[in-house]
């Protein structure tokens, strides 16, 4: 019988043996790249500056880190700033905080959620950009890539989702996923295992948000088959083309 100890050792093994796998599968990392982290305080975030700070320490590809938390003045909830600042410093990380400010409400018939986002986004461009990193670390995962395309299969009538790797600005910058290989499951034993702290306060829009009721559709197909989370992810460089309509209709 696995030992409690050596079953965290486990997990965190495995989390850092996929991190590797999806660096290598990619492409995502160079020599001497700058990268920058986006680090919103949740879990996802904090297992991937840990993973990659921690690489670091062993592998002998060697690459520069900085860590971005980005604060909305008028934003529905807040982090624990000091506590995200000292967990970058213990993994020899330098941190930034740059705040913005954001009326989610200005636009008519546009979802707050959208707009936070795409705000959010845009001040993590602009911040790697003018200080010289030329990529951009995310935490999205297998999880929110399937959900992406299944809200773009049905909402959007497209069939797209998140890259691993998108260059953007004619290649200047680049997004970076390191955790996609990894389930939602896996990064919340991980995180559990380290104790992350989570938002002092969710997002009141959170309940409100259509990727809630897609994650329900995908835990009531994983009901169905165990293996339908990788598999729908599979699923996007597995396009049978003959089987599809070959035009618009």
């Amino acid at each position: 019988m696995v030992g409690h100890k050596s079953k965290e050792n486990l997990i965190i093994r495995k989390v850092n043996q996929k991190v590797g796998k999806a660096i290598q599968k990619y492409h995502l990392i160079d020599e001497g790249d700058r990268i920058l982290v986006g680090l919103s305080g949740g879990k996802d975030s904090m297992v991937l500056l840990e993973t990659l700070a921690g690489r670091l320490k062993f592998h002998p590809l060697k690459y520069e880190l900085a860590a971005i938390h980005v604060s909305l003045k008028s934003q529905p909830y807040t982090v624990d700033l000091e506590y995200l600042k000292s967990f970058a410093q213990s993994l020899a990380v330098p941190f930034i905080h740059k705040i913005i400010d954001v009326d989610l409400f200005g636009q008519e018939n546009t979802n707050p959620c959208f707009v936070c986002s795409w705000n959010r986004r845009k001040a993590l461009f602009e911040a790697a950009q003018e200080s010289g990193f030329n990529k951009l670390s995310l935490g999205h995962h297998l999880d929110d890539a399937i959900e992406t395309l299944l809200m773009n299969m049905a909402f959007q009538s497209s069939i797209s989702s998140m890259p691993p790797l998108l260059k953007m600005f004619g290649g200047k910058l680049s997004v970076i996923r390191p955790l996609m290989l990894l389930t939602e499951n896996e990064i919340m034993e991980f995180a559990a295992i380290r104790s992350f702290k989570r938002e002092i306060k969710l997002c009141t829009f959170e309940k409100e948000s259509k990727r809630k009721d897609i994650k329900n559709v995908i835990s009531q197909l994983a009901e169905l088959h165990p293996n339908a989370r990788t598999n729908i992810y599979a699923s996007m460089t597995n396009i049978l083309g003959e089987y599809l309509p070959g035009e618009k209709y």
